[in-house]
């Protein structure tokens, strides 16, 4: 059985290439004051470390002591600012954070894992942690990319909630939202941008499958 420990210390995915949807609205960020940032499972640090170099403090979660590790080892091979780049064990759906820690909250092709009351648990603590004003971005898979990797053998445990799909990590629980039920999570946000679009997947040989984008601002 893969897990994610084993997926991200694969020397490939450590040399995946930052989410360029994120990078654009970098510099809007910085605009904005944003200054500190949660990146919310962290993975082989592909957003991590350019946040810290762009000179945001960023935290990195992750329940994978394993790629905490190596995630370590590369800040420091990399060079990211000591002082800027920070790493925290953790499961998401309890984030050891203080409520209204962080400016900006990024959680990228995080939320998916698990079933649906995971799902509203993950959107629940980005929500606790962001401060008001503050902004979020989220990017995940919905209903549209579930449909498309099922197999023969997929199991639907609950709507829209899947298992032995045709992602390395298949064998482990996935929750596809409708855009609806992502905005649903956030309802006192102004949104920005809520979009599905066709992008490639880095660990998945980039194949394209649907996306979202969800980019909003706590009411203050």
């Amino acid at each position: 059985m893969v897990d994610w420990g084993e997926i991200f210390t694969d020397p490939e995915m450590q040399r995946l290439k930052p989410n360029p949807e994120l990078l654009t609205l970098l510099p809007l960020m910085k605009k904005a004051g944003c200054r500190l940032v949660l990146d919310a499972g962290c993975g082989a640090g592909r957003h991590l470390l350019p946040l810290a170099l762009a000179g945001f403090l960023a935290w990195g979660v992750d329940r994978e002591v394993v790629v905490l590790q190596a995630l370590n080892a590369r800040l420091k091979s990399e060079g990211a600012p000591a002082h800027l780049a920070h790493l925290a064990r953790a499961d998401l759906r309890r984030l050891p954070f203080l409520p209204a820690s962080f400016d900006l909250a990024v959680s990228i092709n995080a939320i998916n894992h698990g079933d649906t009351q995971t799902f509203k648990d993950y959107c629940r603590e980005l929500d606790r942690v962001l401060m008001p004003g503050g902004h979020l971005f989220i990017y995940t898979s919905p209903r549209e990319a579930g449909e498309r990797v099922r197999l023969p053998q997929t199991l639907e445990l609950e709507p829209d909630t899947l298992v032995d799909i045709a992602t390395p990590d298949g064998n482990l629980v996935h929750h596809f939202p409708t855009p609806e039920e992502l905005k649903a999570q956030f309802p006192q946000y102004q949104i920005h941008r809520w979009e599905t679009v066709l992008a490639p997947i880095p660990f998945m040989g980039d194949a394209k499958l649907p996306q979202l984008i969800f980019w909003a601002q706590k009411h203050g």
